[in-house]
Formats: structure tokens, C-alpha cells, sequence
């Protein structure tokens, strides 16, 4: 490498340092501000874009599952669990469209239950084009009772405490999505504890996991920027869903700790990194900050 070469990298880092903690002090800000408001990169007044989103999430999630289970694994009459479902129940639609017998989420969060009446008239019409044979008068009846809080194959709990155990049976759920969730849990073991307290023997779980730092403008130019802290300064700027900094390898021990066997860990979304640019805690190999995003897979035992 060459002086001028460098410079340049040593004068980009010290740039996206300081840069970076500005942008942690903005999200502080908004959220004590604002609080949660949106999971989606876009408003629910955006119908189009809402319905097309929880549909390709669906989408991939089951081509991950059935890339995983060589396509063995059937959604036809399964309890679905979703963690984190985010502002709407059009996720849950499309699933029970799809055959699953429940759909169940929990959130600390309640979002998803006031979405605009029109956003779940498009969300019919859509699932209906997308699956010949569905019955939209039965996903009508569902959404209204699940918004009404009556019973519904769709269910959703928001507890503040996210306590999967205190919300759902024991042994009751046969596959589990989460979309971008895991990174914002405070106590992942915890919450894989509970998880596997709730899932049936066999059961499956698919979880993309959005490993980058999460603020717009820094995630595009320096995507790992949240790793270039120590814990005592990162620390300083946490609040409530704050992204944990978990990488592939502690989420793997956590899950085969509690009883997760067969798990797949791979990347959606890599870079090259330069190690030298982190805090020292995540210089080592094992922590693949060349993975920006990941899809994990795993069997309840």
C-alpha cells in the first residue's frame, strides 16, 4: 500500500468514527423522541409497496425453508410463529393463504393492528391473484378479528416483555419467521429460551438476520459502522431496540445451547472489511464482518 493510500483509509476511518456517532446520537434522539414507529423503510400509506413487501418476505422465507428442508417440509396445517410482525398483519394473511392452521406473532410493540382498512382491501385482492383457490372472505373475517381483539387464526400479543413462554402454549408451535427481529432483541438467550419452550419437537425456524448498523446514509457508505465502538461507548447511546451487535457464531452457540440442532447459518449480503478499522472485541475472525445480513435455519431437537 502506498503513503497516500494510507492516509486515505486512516482519514476515512477517523472520518466514519465520528460520523457514526453522530448518527447514534440522531437515532437516541428520535427514538426517546418518537419512539418505535415503522419496521418498513416506507409509511403504510404506501399500499402498493406494503402488500408487495410482506408478500416477497413470505415468499423468501418458505424458499429458505424449503432450500433447508430439501423440500420436505409442508406449511399446510402448521402453527405459525413470527417474531416482531412489524406494523400490519398482511404477513399473516398471506401464511394462512398459503395453509398454515395459525398464524401467531408477538411484538413489544402494538403496530401491526391499525393499519388503514384499505391497505387490507389490496392485500386480498393481491393474495387472491397470487393463490388461485383462496378464500377471501374467510382472510377478511380473520383480520377484522384479530383488529377487534377477538379469537382469529390470526393472534397476535404484544407484551412488553416479550416473554414468548407467558404469551403462547408450551409445545405449540411448528415453524417460526422473523424478519430483522433478532438483532434488536436485549437478551437473545432469553428469548431462543422461551422460543424453544414454545416450539413442538421438530420444529423449524427461519430468521433473516440484518447484521449492519441500521441508520440511513451511514448504512449505505459504512455499513459495519456500529462495530467500530467499545462496548463502554456504544453503551452510552443504547435504547430500547438498539441493534445488539450479535454476530453469526453467538447466535449459533445460543440456539445449540437450548436445544437446536441441524442450524445453517448464510450470508445474504457480504463485503470486504478491513479488521483493523473495528473495535479490537470484533478483529477476529470468527465474528465474519465480511457478513452483513444472514439467513439462519435450525431444527427443535
Amino acid at each position: 500500500m502506498t503513503r497516500s493510500g494510507g492516509f486515505y483509509i486512516r482519514s476515512r476511518n477517523a472520518f466514519m468514527y465520528v460520523a457514526g456517532l453522530g448518527f447514534l446520537s440522531l437515532a437516541k434522539a428520535k427514538n426517546v423522541l418518537r419512539g418505535y414507529s415503522s419496521p418498513k423503510p416506507f409509511d403504510l400509506t404506501e399500499t402498493e409497496k406494503c402488500v408487495a413487501y410482506d408478500m416477497r418476505v413470505v415468499d423468501e422465507w418458505l424458499a429458505h425453508l424449503a432450500a433447508y428442508s430439501s423440500g420436505a417440509y409442508s406449511l399446510r396445517g402448521r402453527n405459525v410463529l413470527e417474531l416482531g410482525p412489524g406494523s400490519d398483519l398482511g404477513v399473516g394473511a398471506y401464511l394462512l393463504a398459503k395453509g398454515a392452521a395459525t398464524y401467531n406473532a408477538c411484538d413489544v410493540n402494538d403496530l401491526a393492528r391499525h393499519a388503514p382498512l384499505g391497505f387490507y382491501t389490496t392485500l386480498i385482492e393481491r393474495i387472491c391473484a397470487a393463490v388461485p383457490g383462496t378464500d377471501a372472505s374467510m382472510l377478511q373475517m380473520q383480520i377484522e378479528a384479530a383488529r377487534a381483539g377477538t379469537p382469529s387464526r390470526l393472534k397476535l400479543v404484544v407484551r412488553d416483555d416479550f416473554d414468548l413462554l407467558a404469551a403462547f402454549a408450551p409445545n405449540s408451535m411448528d415453524v417460526v419467521f422473523s424478519q430483522a427481529a433478532f438483532e434488536h432483541f436485549d437478551d437473545v438467550d432469553a428469548t431462543v429460551a422461551r422460543l424453544s419452550a414454545v416450539c413442538r419437537p421438530g420444529a423449524m425456524i427461519v430468521a433473516e438476520i440484518d447484521l449492519k448498523t441500521h441508520t440511513r446514509w451511514i448504512r449505505d457508505k459504512d455499513p459495519n459502522n456500529i462495530y467500530r465502538y467499545s462496548d463502554r461507548v456504544y453503551r452510552s447511546f443504547w435504547f430500547r431496540g438498539a441493534p445488539n451487535r450479535m454476530r453469526p457464531y453467538q447466535y449459533q452457540e445460543i440456539f445449540e445451547k437450548h436445544g437446536w440442532v441441524d442450524l445453517s447459518i448464510k450470508p445474504l449480503d457480504q463485503v470486504s472489511s478491513d479488521a483493523s478499522a473495528f473495535d479490537p472485541r470484533y478483529r477476529h475472525a470468527r465474528n465474519q464482518l465480511d457478513y452483513l445480513s444472514v439467513v439462519l435455519c435450525a431444527t427443535k431437537r
